[in-house]
């Protein structure tokens, strides 16, 4: 979307009329573009502040200026993803708020978990470790020993390679380096 809204920013031209304003020549795919950032930010970060400052500039007129703005949203939120909330002044509505974030946050931690491991083993490694998981998934004392043995087996490595997949993902750094 980055990529696609700067190419628009070369086809952004003056025209020459009594008082300063811009065209561009493929209206209809700019407009398109637009809509799809909304929609993309709308999902992908519902309560999020760019979203309105985005809505607000994208509905003036076209402009080199507003342009670069709707850029520089889009970039920001790629390099800092994290949602920047509007404040909410309903108690009720925080604590959903709030507990959506926390069980974003969950998600977003089992996926790093996740990840590391699966970068980490084969197919049939992480198979393995599922049985474990299944098979004693009433007794986490029990599931625990199999799988650090399960993990010894697997190489010296392993363990250590996981574990430096996770600090160094860049979710976790950010929360270290608070």
């Amino acid at each position: 979307m980055i990529q696609q809204g700067g190419e628009f920013t070369k086809q952004i031209k003056p025209t020459y009329y009594q008082f300063p304003a811009y065209f561009i020549g493929e209206k209809i795919e700019y407009e398109d573009w637009k809509a799809k950032v909304k929609r993309f930010l709308g999902v992908n970060y519902p309560n999020d502040k760019s979203i309105v400052e985005f809505e607000t500039i994208s509905s003036k007129d076209i402009s080199p200026d507003n342009h670069s703005i709707l850029l520089a949203i889009l970039k920001a939120i790629k390099e800092f993803p994290q949602p920047n909330i509007l404040p909410i002044d309903n108690i009720s509505s925080d604590i959903t708020i709030n507990n959506n974030i926390s069980q974003i946050q969950n998600i977003e931690i089992k996926t790093i978990f996740f990840e590391s491991i699966k970068d980490e083993l084969n197919g049939k490694q992480v198979k393995e470790i599922k049985e474990i998981l299944e098979h004693y998934k009433n007794t986490p004392e029990t599931a625990k020993t199999k799988i650090i043995d399960k993990l010894k087996n697997f190489g010296e490595n392993i363990l250590s390679n996981i574990l430096a997949n996770i600090i160094t993902n860049p979710n976790v750094v950010s929360a270290i380096l608070k």
